[in-house]
């Protein structure tokens, strides 16, 4: 029988994390998660980010050191650039968010200033607001699903539209509301942040979804939330396919079957 992986503290990743910090190129490194907060449990990885001072071009790792998962994330000044851009576009800064809290760990006093300011800069500024065009997709898309969830269900498939469900819903909420969005935990994350007392209806509406079958709380929540943007949306909508998309049967069919012989 192994021992089981020890709980990763600050001085234990920071020791693990010497493999890749002690580079002569490394100028900035950054602990990241429930580690850099003290609050790792059983079963907690660790999570860095490790800037260099030029490499051929980003790379995320997965390594196993005592029997703890440790992400990393290799970058440059400007591979970091690229990467919080599209995350910023995107409204979920995990990446910024993990270099601006972070625990610094190696590199030089200076840039690790400078890469935080930056950082923080990003989270401060916000994510860009959603378009017209996006909020009437984002009301088509949730009032499509709630009534596909409406319907007469097999537990397998409420689960499965309850799932969609909370993560399309949860992240509209924010990002409608100007607030920056995240990602599995983390979207529950930054729904608290945005309203708490939502966050709690969100967590009741759907636990009785999954556990009682009961879709009707789920089916106000998401009356509550479009109801600020026009409520649901469904007859109206409209979006035509751009004109080029097109492609002729006969190449369509022969990309299909590369072995077949073209129709006469």
């Amino acid at each position: 029988m192994t021992n089981p992986a020890p709980v990763p503290t600050a001085d234990i990743a920071e020791a693990i994390l010497r493999e890749w910090t002690q580079g002569p190129d490394v100028v900035a490194a950054f602990l990241g998660g429930s580690v850099a907060k003290g609050k790792a449990g059983p079963g907690s990885d660790i999570d860095a980010v490790i800037i260099h001072g030029a490499i051929p071009q980003a790379r995320r790792e997965t390594q196993d050191r005592m029997g703890i998962l440790v992400e990393l994330f290799f970058h440059d000044r400007e591979t970091l650039a690229w990467f919080w851009e599209d995350d910023r576009r995107r409204g979920v800064p995990s990446l910024a968010r993990m270099v601006a809290n972070g625990l610094p760990i190696a590199g030089e006093p200076e840039a690790i200033e400078a890469i935080q300011a930056d950082a923080r800069a990003i989270l401060e500024a916000g994510p860009p607001s959603l378009t017209a065009a996006e909020l009437l997709s984002r009301r088509y898309m949730l009032t499509d699903l709630a009534a596909d969830l409406d319907g007469k269900r097999t537990p397998a498939q409420r689960l499965a539209l309850g799932a969609r469900l909370y993560t399309e819903l949860a992240d509209f909420t924010v990002r409608a509301a100007g607030a920056w969005s995240g990602s599995g935990k983390g979207l529950a994350k930054a729904l608290s942040r945005h309203d708490l007392a939502l966050a709690a209806c969100f967590e009741q509406a759907f636990t009785m979804l999954y556990v009682d079958g009961d879709c009707a709380p789920v089916q106000e929540l998401v009356d509550v939330c479009l109801a600020p943007y026009g409520g649901r949306y469904a007859a109206g909508d409209r979006r035509p396919a751009p004109p080029d998309w097109r492609l002729d049967p006969q190449t369509a069919r022969r990309t299909a079957d590369p072995a077949g012989e073209p129709a006469a």
